[in-house]
């Protein structure tokens, strides 16, 4: 049995996962040793001239996606970035074309991996890691006595695979690359799956996630669901004043959506519930994130929704300001950072199981069965009639809620 009297954790992270929310956690708790990650934008003179208000908003949004890669609470921690690393991965990424893109993955995982063990483990006795980049990691960690902890961000692969293909064969001819399990995404699924069985625990998002982890056969009693979904503007949602409703605005129905514009998301089951939707009340539907589906099928949409391809995150307040209601029919996920968010600016969200999401049906939003464009069409003139009346309001619930699985991941560590 392993002394977690006094952890030292460190954590390797690709990207900026849940805005640093865990490293951020572990740090204010005084036990994280050191935050490995691809790319962190700090706090330099120059970065902190860029992020001013005035010269950020002409930048590109590349550039503002880079200068997100911050958490100011994490100013005094020890973080090593490899900045030509992260480079190299967001080009491969933004380079691919459709294919082979779990083939990318595999290979940032096994570089990442290998920086991090050029540079040491310091005086870690816990390793935090995510699916798919973590499996050297923890090779290296099992031979040391390291504690290894897996943070599996998305349901297991062969459950994906076999959901996605499904779709494939529901919405032919919808995306811009179909997809095909390939050797690289069994390849992936392999690693993941080395990684889940070398954990010493693994932290799920959801319940969904947890199930399909169990169904392949790893131990319940190493799996934690711990739903932590805090956002980067903790002010958020005590600065967003109670809505107007549509009928006292004197206009339509305000639906956002944001995420990937593909299959895995079920856009098609919102765009298929708002065709329905339209001569029936007045609405106005718009859709932020990159877009993964034919030209053809946005053209015949663009009658019910407005597109508006990638918004970087820092100019999401606008669009959550905006709305009157947030709907992600998610076909899988782990547990989506876009429904916390909606729900700390107090937006009522429609959303599906799979999508692994904190709202309780009925009280704050509706939790619908993937692939049910007529339940997603109901759920809306149900808000615009005013006749389910939803508590959004909950922020002291919600800190509760923060707090309560902020100790879940504390115990989780120190088991």
């Amino acid at each position: 049995m392993m002394d977690m009297s006094n952890p030292r954790v460190t954590v390797a992270q690709l990207g900026a996962r849940k805005h640093y929310q865990e490293p951020l956690l572990f740090y204010e708790w005084g036990i994280l040793d050191t935050l490995y990650t691809d790319f962190y934008a700090g706090n330099s003179p120059m970065i902190s001239l860029l992020r001013q208000k005035g010269i950020f908003k002409k930048l590109p949004n590349t550039f503002k996606k880079a200068l997100d890669r911050y958490e100011p609470r994490l100013n005094q921690a020890k973080i090593i970035d490899f900045p030509k690393f992260g480079y190299q991965y967001a080009q491969k990424l933004r380079n691919y074309k459709g294919e082979g893109v779990s083939s990318i993955f595999i290979w940032a995982g096994q570089e990442f991996s290998k920086r991090i063990l050029e540079r040491g483990l310091g005086n870690a006795n816990v390793i935090y890691g995510f699916n798919g980049a973590s499996l050297e990691l923890f090779q290296y960690a099992k031979q040391k006595g390291i504690k290894c902890v897996l943070d599996q961000t998305l349901a297991e692969r062969s459950l994906m695979h076999k959901l996605l293909l499904e779709e494939e064969n529901i919405w032919q001819n919808w995306p811009n690359s179909p997809f095909t399990v390939s050797d690289s995404d069994i390849e992936l699924a392999q690693r993941e799956q080395q990684e889940q069985d070398m954990a010493d625990h693994i932290i799920c998002g959801s319940q969904f996630v947890k199930d399909s982890l169990l169904e392949r056969g790893v131990d319940g009693n190493k799996i934690s669901v711990v739903s932590l979904g805090g956002t980067k503007e903790s002010q958020s949602s005590q600065n967003i004043s109670l809505r107007s409703s549509p009928k006292e605005r004197g206009d339509g129905l305000r639906i956002l959506f944001a995420g990937e514009v593909g299959l895995r998301k079920g856009i098609p089951y919102l765009l298929e519930a708002l065709k329905q939707l339209k001569g029936k009340i007045a609405f106005t539907c718009k859709i932020a994130g990159s877009i993964g589906i034919k030209a053809q099928r946005v053209a015949e949409y663009k009658d019910v929704c407005d597109f508006l391809g990638r918004v970087p995150r820092s100019q999401m307040l606008e669009l959550y300001r905006w709305a009157d209601v947030f709907v992600l029919p998610s076909i899988c996920e782990g547990s989506a950072m876009v429904t916390y968010e909606a729900l700390n600016y107090k937006l009522p969200i429609i959303t599906t199981y799979n999508a692994g999401s904190i709202v309780t049906d009925g009280l704050n939003g509706f939790i619908l069965p993937i692939r049910t464009p007529e339940k997603i069409s109901q759920a809306l003139l149900t808000l615009y009639s005013g006749k389910h009346q939803l508590n959004v309001n909950q922020t002291q619930q919600y800190d509760d809620m923060f707090r309560q699985q902020s100790e879940l991941l504390k115990r989780s560590i120190t088991l």
